[in-house]
């Protein structure tokens, strides 16, 4: 653990869907020097949402439901980085824009409190389907189609290239290791003197 004052740093980790976000974000937290614990809001959302937990309280809709999985990801992050531990927490997010439904602005309002780095992974759409084609495990009946990669590479991904804590990376042509090396550097030179 770190000194008693020193926070750890938050780090949100998003991007279409299959474009990493879960297994950099689980890898890189594992291999890195400081301590550092990944957070996914995908199973968030499935393992709180799905739970006797909230079984009996159920939430109305899917905007609730989303709303609910990112408040819990940024408590966590809190709590972990009060600590002195870095928090990562991956999950699909595109900046907000004034023509958002007013229903999904602020959906990630308590992260963003945690002023948190943001990087970006942003493979091709050529490369997604081609990690889905080749990736057994995101076959059956609950695998993310062809459509929704499609659809998921026409959002406003760029839109975080204006924003100075973000870094928006094209991994179409790297490894893991190489992706793992890149959010490093990001991270990095975006967390400043330290």
């Amino acid at each position: 653990m770190t000194e008693a004052n020193e926070r750890g740093q938050t780090i949100f980790l998003t991007g279409p869907v299959v474009s990493g976000k879960t297994t950099t974000a689980q890898l890189w937290a594992m291999q890195r020097a400081r301590a550092t614990f990944a957070a996914d809001w995908d199973d968030i959302q499935t393992t709180v949402l799905d739970s006797d937990l909230v079984r009996g309280h159920p939430l109305p809709d899917v905007v609730s439901r989303y709303r609910f999985a990112a408040r819990v990801a940024a408590a966590q992050a809190d709590r972990i980085t009060a600590t002195g531990i870095d928090c990562i927490v991956s999950g699909a997010r595109v900046p907000e824009s004034p023509t958002d439904p007013p229903e999904w602005r602020n959906m990630w309002g308590d992260l963003d409190r945690l002023d948190p780095i943001t990087i970006v992974l942003l493979p091709s759409v050529e490369a997604r389907l081609t990690r889905v084609r080749n990736d057994p495990h995101r076959r059956g009946p609950y695998a993310i189609t062809e459509e929704q990669i499609r659809e998921s590479g026409r959002w406003a991904w760029n839109a975080w290239r204006e924003d100075p804590r973000a870094a928006v990376l094209d991994t179409s042509d790297m490894d893991q290791q190489q992706v793992i090396a890149e959010v490093e550097r990001a991270v990095s030179k975006l967390s400043g003197p330290t």
